[in-house]
């Protein structure tokens, strides 16, 4: 047996961000990447950014590419501008332990 390092896969790579994310996404995360790859190399505090800014595609990636999501997104978007509240739910449903976040 070989001493291999043992490589897990980071879902905040940009590679796997894009494996997941549904192609007429892939411009938009690339150019919002590459502003914040820029700015984060120019300034020593701009990492946070760069790993803010991954985490956000990598969920909405994996949101995207969850099955009946769009579909979802869309009735939600019609309730809200007809006012509606159906097929919502209060957030203390939905985020655990959200009373001691706020």
């Amino acid at each position: 047996m070989s001493a291999q390092p043992v490589h897990e896969p980071d879902p905040d790579d940009p590679v796997e961000i894009l494996r997941v994310l549904p192609a007429h996404y892939h411009d938009q995360f690339l150019a919002e990447y590459y502003q914040a790859a820029a700015e984060a190399a120019r300034q020593v505090g701009g990492y946070r950014q760069l790993h803010d800014l991954l985490r956000l595609w990598r969920l909405t990636a994996a949101a995207h590419s969850d099955p009946g999501f769009e579909e979802r997104l869309r009735a939600v978007r019609q309730a809200v501008r007809a006012g509606s509240v159906e097929g919502s739910a209060p957030i203390e449903q939905i985020v655990p332990g959200w009373p001691d976040r706020v």
